[in-house]
């Protein structure tokens, strides 16, 4: 039996069908295809972002508890400068001032019997009364805010000495009190008093200033402690890093940060800015 003749017209028409189901068949595939990978990204892409907030929680306990024992180790580092500030003062200070008084007597005693010796226990009493005042200044740098002062107070007292022992002049602007109650009110007010010490210890040593100015200013959700001296810049490598480390440390177990930077008409700019809301800043 012959098969019946198919015209040219039918024969292609039924070619282009074909072809356009192979495409179609084709296409389908390629989208199932697109889709199961599209989903497989999903899933893996779901699976990172989990391991990332894992990561992120589990980063953010270490730094909290990092925090926690960087406040706990200030906090017997306070007890231990406290003691060794009070024995400095009340054994090595007074020994000195009992030294001097002795010296005073001898050197009116001898003032007529011997002019020299005169002249010589005047150089020693000066290299005594210069001995005094390191001592001061090592305890009032050691001692931190006396119980029942302010920080505005405690800020004020201690820029008070520190201008008077070491011959400075010093502008102070205090334009906000230590927020009263509350945990985190005393760590601040810690932070930022022993950040003044250390400043202004800085200051001492390897400045070479004449004035210094200390500001203290609160925004919304920050305060920041500014010191300021017109001495050599931080430029200079004897400056560098000296107290700096110590205050980095409890400014970020704050939350802050700690920058130093050049003034407008030299010296160095010491600023530390800590986060006022509980939810700024670490518990």
């Amino acid at each position: 039996m012959s098969l019946p003749f198919a015209s040219p017209e039918l024969l292609g028409a039924a070619l282009l069908t074909l072809a356009a189901a192979g495409v179609a068949l084709l296409q389908g595939r390629r989208m199932r295809t697109v889709e199961e990978r599209s989903e497989a990204l999903e899933e893996q892409l779901a699976t990172e972002k989990q391991a990332h907030a894992q990561a992120a929680e589990a980063l953010a306990g270490s730094h909290e508890v990092l925090c926690r024992l960087v406040r706990q180790q200030e906090g017997v580092r306070d007890i231990e400068r406290t003691r060794i500030a009070r024995a400095l003062h009340d054994e090595l200070g007074q020994r000195l001032l009992s030294l001097r008084a002795e010296l005073s007597l001898q050197q009116v005693a001898a003032r007529s019997a011997s002019p020299a010796n005169h002249e010589r226990l005047g150089g020693t009493i000066a290299n005594l009364d210069a001995a005094i005042r390191s001592v001061r200044a090592i305890v009032s740098g050691m001692r931190p805010i006396a119980p029942g002062l302010s920080l505005r107070q405690a800020l004020e007292r201690h820029l008070t000495e520190f201008a008077r022992l070491h011959g400075l002049d010093y502008r102070l602007d205090l334009g906000v009190e230590g927020n009263a109650g509350g945990v985190r009110a005393r760590d601040l007010d810690a932070v930022l008093f022993r950040a003044l010490q250390e400043a202004l210890s800085n200051v001492a040593c390897h400045a070479q200033a004449s004035a210094v100015r200390v500001t203290l200013v609160e925004t919304a959700g920050e305060v920041t402690l500014t010191v300021e001296d017109d001495g050599v810049g931080p430029a200079q490598p004897v400056r560098h890093g000296h107290g700096l480390e110590g205050m980095q440390q409890r400014a970020t177990a704050c939350g802050g940060t700690v920058r130093l930077s050049a003034g407008r008409r030299g010296g160095a700019v010491v600023r530390v800015s800590l986060p006022t809301h509980p939810e700024a800043a670490p518990a």
